[in-house]
Parts: structure tokens; sequence; C-alpha cells
């Protein structure tokens, strides 16, 4: 079973892939081949997260009776539900061939995916896992 300590390793992993990502958009010289692979593997490593983390965070908020929670779940599983598809897009309005001939512009917009990722990684730690620790905390008192 999935844990807010495997998901929070998840994100992790998924910080990596960004700065991985964003080191080979840094060069002068454009790398689609490196681009390709890291933005398959994101895809792959977002895809699979967001199901464990609907399982466990979304679920189990919904679920509690808490209100509190419950409305942070809603909120942040309607965004969160965007998240997924926005890194889709963002994959499909840049295939290989536009990669290679609009570096500069798939740079910047590269830049712009990574620090939505990273923020919606942190809002999730610090607000949405908050919520579930607090209320494992509540049911072990109890």
């Amino acid at each position: 079973m999935t844990s807010i300590l495997d998901l929070r390793i998840e994100h992790r992993e998924l910080e990596e892939q960004a700065a991985t990502l964003l080191r080979v958009v840094q060069n002068l010289v454009p790398d689609p081949a490196a681009v390709a692979m890291l933005r398959w593997r994101m895809a792959q490593k977002l895809s699979d997260h967001c199901v464990r983390e609907d399982r466990v965070v979304y679920e189990q908020l919904v679920a509690s009776g808490d209100a509190s929670a419950t409305a942070v779940a809603w909120r942040y599983r309607q965004e969160h539900g965007q998240l997924a598809p926005d890194f889709s897009r963002y994959i499909g309005a840049w295939p290989v061939d536009r990669v290679a001939s609009e570096w500069a512009a798939f740079r910047a917009e590269t830049e712009a995916m990574v620090m939505h990722l990273n923020s919606r990684i942190f809002l999730e730690e610090q607000v949405l896992y908050a919520h579930v620790e607090r209320l494992a905390q509540r049911r072990a008192a109890a």
C-alpha cells in the first residue's frame, strides 16, 4: 500500500527528473532525443503518481468527514486533475522537430512547466499531506 512517505519519495523523483530536464535545456545546442526520453519518463512518473495520490490522499480526505480536509481535497483534486493533462499538452505542443527548431522558446516553456510542477509539489506537501497526517494522528489518538 502506498503511503504519504512513498508519495513524498515520488515527488523527490519527479523533482530530480525535472532538474535533469532543466539541465538539458540549458545547453545551447538542442538535444531533442534527450528531451524526448526525459519527458516520456516524467509523463509516466507523473501519471503513476497521480493515480496513487488519488487513492491514498483524495479518497481518504473526502471520506474523512472532516470539513476542512474535504474542502482542501476537492479544491486540490480539481487543480491536480489539470497537472497531468497540462504536461501532456506541453509535450504535444513540442514535437521533437519543433524542439530542435525553436530551442529558446522550448527552453522558456520547459522552465515554466517545471516551475508549475515544483510549485504543485510544494503545495501538496505543505497543505494536502498535512491534512492526511493530521487525520492519521487524530485516529491514532482515538
